[in-house]
């Protein structure tokens, strides 16, 4: 049998195979039951398979969850002002804490890649600056519009809400039932503060 050509291109439906293996498992086991080798046996593909697309499982588990750079770009809001769209993100970022394990799952992507600066890094460039990215562009697009200052830097704003938001829902939801009774309130206080700040 031939060998394949080294760089062949992913094939997607197989990717979509194992991410959807990966939210299973999660349901099923959370994130510390989770295991690269656990996907790989329940999609029907070898180990490595795997790891040539996701070498951790932190990154396996982003993707699966969170989607990659244009889920975030297509769900940028555009509401034709600040407020109206910071108020939106919150609603959705609220949304997507309050799905059940979410909350947990987070915590233990965290706790896997606090005390590792490679891993935090690839975290950093594949997931956490597409976000922060597409948020500072909705910013940029208020600048445009002329609803903030110049000295305002987009980046600080984005930074500053999905901070706060993570922050909130971390530590302050009830991880039994997903309640928040004070999130709404929470993310609108948060987006009215956040874009009044920038004028």
């Amino acid at each position: 049998m031939a060998t394949p050509p080294r760089g062949r291109p992913r094939d997607p439906e197989l990717d979509e195979r194992i991410l959807a293996v990966t939210r299973v498992g999660l349901d099923a086991h959370g994130y510390a039951g989770l295991s690269l080798e656990a996907v790989a046996r329940a999609a029907g593909v070898g180990k490595q398979t795997v790891y040539r697309r996701w070498a951790r499982k932190p990154l396996l588990v982003f993707d699966a969850v969170f989607g990659g750079a244009e889920t975030v770009k297509a769900a940028l809001p555009d509401l034709g002002s600040l407020a109206a769209d910071l108020m939106e993100v919150t609603t959705i970022q609220a949304r997507v804490y309050r799905i059940s394990g979410v909350r947990d799952l987070v915590r233990g992507l965290l706790a896997d890649c606090l005390p590792e600066p490679a891993l935090r890094a690839e975290l950093r460039a594949r997931f956490l600056r597409p976000r922060l990215e597409a948020l500072a562009a909705v910013v940029e697009a208020a600048r445009r519009r002329g609803e903030i200052r110049a000295d305002v830097e987009a980046s600080v704003v984005a930074e500053a809400l999905a901070g706060a938001m993570l922050f909130h829902f971390l530590l302050y939801a009830d991880d039994q039932t997903g309640a928040d009774d004070d999130g709404d309130a929470f993310g609108a206080q948060l987006a009215g503060l956040v874009s009044r700040g920038a004028r």
